[in-house]
């Protein structure tokens, strides 16, 4: 059976995943070039390159510290609720990735290998933000309503 983390993981995964999207769109804005240049780096491809990398891979680590920790009272709803979100998020995904190389394949100028790399990337995270989003809602508000 595969085990959860811990629900100190929660709060790790709250500050960890906006750090990492920051940092990776401060990136992607250019800052980090400019920040570099400012310091007088000769080579600022390094940082950043270092800087995605780092900004990516938090984000994606604190969604999953969101995903796969546990609640407070994990019970068999919850873990009905999980099941069935996970279900839910990706077939949203496969629907977005459908609709989405369909639109692809119909367009005169169709994106080169980075805009396709984002696409992906797009295509990945909405698996997690659909699940942490829908099982947020659903286990802290909708069961909130549902008890009053």
């Amino acid at each position: 059976m595969f085990k959860l983390l811990p629900n100190r993981y929660k709060r790790i995964g709250l500050i960890i995943a906006p750090i990492g999207f920051l940092l990776w769109i401060i990136m992607q804005i250019g800052f980090i070039t400019e920040f570099s240049q400012f310091i007088g780096l000769s080579n600022p491809k390094f940082l950043n390159v270092s800087s995605a990398i780092l900004g990516f891979f938090a984000f994606l680590f604190g969604l999953f510290a969101l995903s796969f920790s546990k609640e407070k009272v994990e019970d068999e709803m919850i873990k009905n609720v999980r099941l069935q979100l996970f279900q839910f998020a990706a077939l949203l995904q496969i629907l977005f990735l459908i609709i989405g190389l369909t639109c692809v394949g119909f367009m005169k100028n169709p994106p080169k290998d980075a805009g396709m790399m984002l696409f992906f990337i797009i295509v990945i995270f909405t698996f997690w933000i659909t699940y942490i989003i829908r099982f947020n809602y659903i286990v802290h508000i909708g069961i909130y309503k549902y008890e009053k």
